[in-house]
């Protein structure tokens, strides 16, 4: 969830996306360090009730299955398959036992101690141990190794100065005690802990592989091994096709129904779309002309992204750094015109700078984003918002303003860059907006470096929790690319996450009291929730869907 280092940022605007990682394209979807990726469709023949096999397809090719080299969204839902961890997530984005079998917390929140299960197996027959865990982490935390998410290993004991090269990675607070115990210490306590702990940068690695294929381990099916409900052949490292079959050796085969999922890349919607109406996938992701077509059809399915789309400011840039200006631009916004009219894939206009399902008020059970809206910020409203623009004028000295909007170079990016550019000019008389659009790598490093005004960007979360948006907006934050500074918003956020950690009624008012002083002052303005349509044949039953993040897990699933 961070831009570089901490959280990736993903500068996506349009559809889901599910990484740590700042995108700076406004429309597909994208789904990375989370949980989640993108279905489409496939030109496998269609499923049959008695054959237990089902076709998918990627948007982009698999990179890596190494937890400590992926990076992209399509590489970690195939690991999400085929491996598993101490956790996995469920519907409702709870962590559930998956390796673990009991986790006892002691020493004030500092200490885990987890009880592993005893029958689990890697597919090369390796019993699947604590050791794995120490192994792993250690691994992906090694300079030398050079994973990008070692960010999220922050709050175990030494991980920081690991990644740093300050410390040495056996110095990290996890130690095996025997085959099947596994004990962590942190070195803050953190309410959330076992929500990082599903995610896949913490899976297990089975060290005899990595030894027997050094660094080509992850780098094709061949070449890796797997613990979780299925293992994937067929993939080369280079092709664009690859089957996931059901796992024998998994310590759970018999509730497994699927006995293989056939994958295809297919980066065309329209072709993939085409294959699922002829019946040759069982699943597709809508751009939204196809989403409007398919309105009332029954196999519809809106699915949770886990991301907020905004707008960020350059605060040190004097005309963008302008507060009443930014509450006018934010309310000058018609942002159900945006996701009904533009967008048309089921995204929701934004209520605060965060997603539904992330928490809920642990007295009342209001979702977070109702609690944590505050009125005149992100509400539609041209008489507040011209209102606001007149003072802003007055401020800057200027009757007219000029902004420039920087965006990804692709079609939807463009689109939604054009629609705020009419929205602005139109409600707002005398200011001018122009489009500044390039590609992902060129934009990224104008915005890292501070070289933008207004820039499109979304982010997107690795699991459920307030403080996985809130996080970037703080001070000391390297996803603050637009650095922005409030002493009331950082003392709320470390209080979150600091005297109030294990307190989950203060901890939650401290998030909240974060997120309407960052709306009050217009620190970003967040435009939509990100979402997706996608068809699934009727047939296809059991796949769980993250009611937060929309990731599609196959563990259960089985044809009908």
């Amino acid at each position: 969830m961070s831009l570089s280092g901490t959280h990736k940022l993903i500068l996506t605007i349009g559809s889901v996306a599910r990484t740590h990682k700042l995108i700076l394209t406004i429309g597909s979807v994208a789904i990375i360090g989370g949980i989640g990726f993108t279905v489409n469709a496939h030109s496998h023949p269609a499923t049959t009730k008695q054959s237990q096999v089902i076709n998918l397809s990627a948007g982009s090719e698999i990179m890596s299955l190494d937890p400590a080299k992926m990076t992209d969204s399509v590489s970690n839902s195939q690991v999400t398959q085929v491996d598993e961890g101490l956790y996995r997530l469920n519907s409702q984005s709870q962590p559930v036992n998956a390796l673990a079998t009991k986790t006892t917390v002691t020493n004030g929140g500092h200490t885990y101690t987890i009880q592993l299960r005893h029958d689990a197996r890697w597919s090369n027959g390796n019993k699947v141990t604590a050791h794995d865990f120490v192994y792993s982490w250690r691994r992906t935390l090694d300079p030398k190794n050079k994973s990008e998410f070692t960010y999220v290993f922050t709050n175990i004991k030494n991980a920081d100065a690991i990644a740093a090269g300050k410390k040495k990675p056996s110095t990290l607070g996890v130690k095996a005690n025997g085959d099947h115990q596994l004990t962590i210490t942190l070195s803050k306590p953190v309410a959330y802990f076992k929500k990082i702990l599903a995610v896949s940068t913490f899976y297990p690695v089975n060290q005899n592989a990595v030894n027997k294929y050094g660094k080509k381990y992850g780098t094709s099916a061949a070449t890796t091994v797997y613990n979780g409900p299925f293992t994937l052949t067929g993939w080369t490292g280079t092709n664009n096709t690859w089957t996931l079959k059901k796992n024998p050796a998994y310590y759970d085969h018999k509730l497994v129904k699927l006995h293989q999922i056939n994958y295809q890349v297919i980066k065309s919607n329209t072709t993939a779309y085409n294959l699922y109406q002829s019946n040759k996938l069982d699943s597709v992701t809508l751009n939204g002309e196809q989403s409007v077509q398919n309105k009332n059809n029954q196999e519809l399915k809106t699915l949770a992204g886990g991301q907020i789309s905004f707008i960020q400011y350059n605060h040190h840039d004097h005309v963008a750094a302008n507060r009443e200006l930014r509450t006018a631009l934010s309310l000058a916004i018609n942002r159900s015109q945006l996701t009904n009219k533009v967008l048309e894939n089921g995204s929701l206009p934004a209520k605060s700078f965060g997603v539904r399902n992330m928490a809920k008020n642990p007295k009342t059970g209001t979702d977070f984003v109702n609690d944590a809206t505050v009125d005149g910020t992100v509400n539609y409203n041209l008489n507040q918002a011209r209102a606001a623009y007149h003072k802003a004028q007055q401020q800057l000295g200027k009757k007219s303003l000029t902004l420039t909007i920087t965006c990804g170079d692709d079609d939807n990016s463009h689109q939604v860059a054009e629609f705020i550019q009419g929205q602005l000019t139109s409600h707002l008389p005398g200011l001018k907006v122009t489009i500044k659009a390039m590609p992902f790598t060129a934009m990224l490093g104008k915005v890292s470096k501070g070289a933008f005004q207004l820039n499109l960007t979304s982010w997107s979360m690795d699991f459920a929790d307030p403080s996985q948006s809130l996080t970037i907006l703080t001070g000391d934050s390297n996803s603050n690319m637009g650095h922005y500074q409030s002493k009331a918003y950082d003392q709320a956020m470390q209080a979150a996450d600091g005297p109030d950690a294990l307190n989950a009624t203060k901890r939650y008012q401290d998030l909240v009291q974060a997120a309407k002083t960052a709306l009050t002052d217009q620190a970003v303005t967040p435009l939509y929730e990100g979402r997706s349509h996608l068809l699934v044949k009727s047939h296809l039953k059991g796949v769980i869907y993250n009611n937060f993040s929309g990731a599609a897990n196959y563990r259960t699933a089985y044809v009908k």
